[in-house]
């Protein structure tokens, strides 16, 4: 929608507030002429309808106004806005009416009016991302009614019956649902736990995105607002006047506020909601699950899901005799290899710089059939890298969101599989006592560099780079103070670095590794995460020369072509800066090794897989999203290797472990029992694991000819990561 259609739109809520103002000064007049003053607080519980109207229309103004079905949507939610406006003000007379009922019909409305709220409670979470309740099933319904209702009725009390203190209450499920309903729209994914412990990045990555109103925002604020008007409605009790059968002192009111709390804190705590209650969650798919069950129950569910499981038969001396037994295998293999000996010696001799670059959402979304309109992919990466010493598919844990997760994987070789998918080790453990392959770098006398063009507080890095070993640590600070700072709105004294899309460009990130390579001679280990391909990809600000136009055939789904070539146009600068790049270390008089790899794919990616491959089964259907691509290169002839005719798939986890191997550096037990096992299950992630037949298994599997293997990793990990946080 054009910004002129969503500022004509704007029209609809500017009316609606000047009828509301009108009309509630015609009721102030008339009740003056009556001789009775309107209470303030029916002022009040009226405001609300008066600033969402306010809202909407500044949105529409700004242009931030969308969808196909405003037209229809718009009206009715003005409408329902305004009258929940004017039934606050009259809440008077509606009690007046009430009173003149039977004291039995009184009962039954007053109930009735308290159901209406619980209700409303809920589909106040529910409307703004979530359409599909109560499809989900009657016992996630009834449960996310309960929980909403027992909060409601703690407050109430602890307000001795007043409705007033039920509002805190209605504006934790109205955040709840509407940021819920952004987060859906940016990252296709659910809200989980862990989110809450990294609002400080989500609210830093949070400023490229447009937070614009499509029909459901609308219908997910006037739910809100005619549930605020509900609670308007509920007739405040005076303490000893029981307007139910039930006492009404501050003694009794009290002691049913913390009833109804420890009830509510039992249903959280007390029943195991996936084992008992039948809550599922398959982090892959997370919003589905939250839209089938709820959002508090699956919630719920998934905060439970949150401690590390110990493995069935798990000891430490069992997982560290299963350590030393593959990694016996590994070593007994490579004395045996005269290449991996050739490649261990020159190691030592040369001590290569490592630079490991994490691109932001770098993809080839050419495996979606070349999107149904000839796109070819990142034309470097597909062909640039001939000499390369290892390529091909790798699966991440992630999809659109998560970059935290893939470099724990990358960093510490450690799966999301055996941890949790819908956790973030950087912001819910210390790390200090953990292996990472900086502190290995770093005992092999190198210099250890982590670098990141954006907050150093993104994601907890200024803390847990230093824990796993990295001496050095370049944010933002050391690219321009700010992460899509223009190159001429810096002072003369700074360091200029290009700026593309979401802020420093790939190229500019490489320019700073090229100064540590000239700056300093000792051996290095870089590991590059890169910014410039973050989303959103609404921006509109990319250059003419990188502008792509295509378009895909045969699709209906909610992308737009404007997304998705402000993605494809990101892609291709950050193949051109990568040719530019290896380039440069082609002419480097230093033996450097490169990994470079994705992180993820970007959210946009999810519909045309969901609209293009309905009828596959669900793995296969997820491996596509669910995998970026790799390479592992070097400037010199490593010796004993010989160039990669073939890709070779894996994941994040396995990756540094098989970048050391390749080059003959040193491998820790837990790396050599990594590689030995990769021998029967050469890729993983969060949900499933590929055994060497190339199929998928789940974890549940025990049919699976890998399943023992698995196990075994399991306990292994458990013993690398678990024990030690």
């Amino acid at each position: 929608m054009s910004r002129l259609f969503s500022a004509l739109y704007a029209i609809f809520p500017l009316a609606a507030l000047a009828l509301m103002l009108w009309k509630a000064r015609d009721y102030a007049q008339l009740c003056r002429e009556k001789g009775e003053t309107l209470p303030r607080s029916s002022w009040a519980w009226m405001l609300p309808s008066a600033v969402m109207l306010a809202v909407i229309a500044v949105w529409g103004v700004l242009g931030l106004l969308e969808g196909s079905f405003l037209a229809i949507v718009m009206p009715v939610a003005c409408v329902l806005i305004v009258a929940c406006g004017l039934v606050c003000l009259h809440r008077i007379e509606v009690w007046r009416w009430y009173d003149s009922q039977e004291p039995i019909r009184q009962r039954r409305l007053r109930r009735g009016l308290g159901l209406l709220v619980v209700v409303l409670g809920m589909l106040t979470i529910e409307v703004p991302y979530n359409m599909l309740m109560p499809l989900g099933g009657p016992t996630y319904f009834w449960l996310e009614m309960l929980l909403c209702g027992l909060l409601l009725l703690a407050l109430y009390l602890v307000g001795q019956r007043h409705a007033v203190a039920c509002v805190p209450a209605m504006a934790f499920f109205f955040v709840a649902g509407m940021s819920q309903h952004f987060v859906k729209r940016f990252k296709n994914s659910a809200i989980l736990p862990t989110d809450l412990l990294v609002l400080n990045t989500a609210a830093a990555v949070t400023k490229e995105y447009v937070f614009s109103f499509n029909e459901q925002t609308l219908l997910g604020l006037t739910v809100f607002m005619v549930a605020l008007a509900s609670l308007a409605l509920v007739r405040p009790a005076r303490l000893g006047m029981s307007l139910t059968r039930l006492p009404n002192t501050r003694l009794h009111n009290t002691v049913g506020s913390i009833a109804s709390l420890a009830l509510l804190v039992t249903l959280i705590l007390g029943p195991n909601y996936m084992h008992h209650l039948g809550v599922s969650i398959e982090y892959w798919y997370s919003i589905t699950y939250y839209q089938r069950q709820g959002f508090l129950p699956t919630f719920i569910a998934v905060m439970q899901d949150m401690p590390i499981r110990k493995p069935e038969g798990y000891t430490d001396e069992g997982a560290q005799e299963l350590t030393q037994q593959y990694a016996r295998q590994y070593r007994d293999e490579v004395e045996k290899d005269e290449a991996h000996q050739q490649a261990a010696q020159q190691f030592e001799e040369l001590k290569p710089t490592v630079i490991a670059i994490m691109n932001e959402s770098f993809a080839d979304l050419s495996v979606y059939d070349g999107m149904h309109c000839g796109y070819e992919g990142p034309q470097f990466f597909r062909s640039g890298f001939g000499d390369a010493l290892a390529r091909g598919t790798l699966n991440v844990s992630v999809h659109g969101a998560g970059t935290c997760n893939t470099e724990f994987e990358f960093l510490t070789g450690n799966s999301l599989g055996f941890v949790g998918a819908g956790k973030y080790p950087y912001s819910i453990y210390d790390l200090s006592d953990v292996d990472a392959i900086a502190q290995q770098f770093v005992s092999w006398g190198y210099h250890t560099y982590a670098m990141h063009p954006n907050y150093a507080t993104n994601w907890n890095r200024h803390k847990v780079y230093p824990q796993m070993g990295f001496e050095t640590f370049l944010s933002i600070d050391d690219f321009g103070g700010s992460p899509n700072v223009a190159v001429d709105t810096q002072t003369p004294n700074e360091p200029h670095y290009e700026v593309f899309h979401s802020g420093v460009s790939d190229a500019g990130t490489y320019e700073r590794i090229l100064q540590l390579l000239e700056e300093d001679e000792a051996p290095q280990l870089i590991f590059d995460v890169t910014m410039q391909n973050h989303g959103s990809y609404n921006q509109d600000n990319i250059p003419a020369a990188y502008q792509t136009h295509y378009l895909p055939t045969d699709f209906e789904g909610d992308e737009t072509p404007e997304r998705l070539n402000e993605y494809l146009a990101c892609i291709k600068k950050s193949d051109d800066d990568l040719r530019e790049f290896v380039r440069a270390l082609r002419e480097v008089e230093r033996p450097v090794v490169l990994v470079f790899f994705g992180d993820h794919q970007p959210t946009l990616s999810a519909a045309y897989n969901d609209y293009w491959y309905q009828d596959e089964p669900e793995d296969v259907h997820a491996r596509r999203a669910y995998s970026t691509e790799y390479v592992i290169w070097a400037n010199y002839d490593v010796a004993g290797r010989m160039q990669q005719s073939a890709e070779d798939e894996t994941s994040v986890d396995m990756l540094a472990a098989q970048t050391l191997d390749l080059i003959g550096a040193p491998v820790s037990d837990f790396q050599a029992a990594q590689l030995a096992i990769r021998d029967q299950i050469p890729s993983l992630s969060a949900s499933d694991y590929q055994g060497d037949d190339r199929t998928w298994y789940v974890p549940e599997d025990d049919g699976s000819p890998f399943a023992k293997a698995y196990h075994d990793l399991s306990l292994i990990e458990y013993l690398n990561f678990a024990r030690r946080i």
